[in-house]
């Protein structure tokens, strides 16, 4: 029987947009969609269509996805997640949380809420 680390993203709600800037925006939700709300995992494909280094944001709330937004540097940890220009990941994170991003130029990112690789 497969486990959801072994079946391929089945997208469970609607693709929303992070438009990454050198000041991190409010954080958004990608909810999944009612139907699905049974079985939510918190899984979300995450998608950088840019060419720039974004460091995603989350938490339980907008505004503290925004703060989470930030680059770790030589020394100072952040909570800020790097993804690099063109990748393509699927993380798991609470169910119903926000996202944000910060970036050194305007960078586009998706995120599809599902479960699965």
């Amino acid at each position: 029987m497969a486990t959801n680390s072994q079946i391929a993203f089945n997208p469970q709600g609607k693709t929303v947009v992070v438009a990454a800037a050198a000041v991190a925006p409010l954080g958004v939700q990608a909810p999944v969609d009612q139907r699905f709300s049974a079985q939510e995992t918190g899984q979300v494909r995450v998608v950088n269509a840019g060419t720039n280094l974004v460091h995603i944001g989350v938490g339980p709330t907008a505004a503290a996805a925004q703060a989470n937004a930030v680059a770790a540097t030589a020394g100072n940890p952040a909570a800020g997640i790097p993804l690099i220009g063109g990748a393509v990941e699927v993380l798991r994170f609470p169910a119903g949380w926000y996202f944000s991003g910060v970036a050194g130029a305007a960078t586009t990112v998706y995120l599809t809420p599902g479960e699965g690789l």
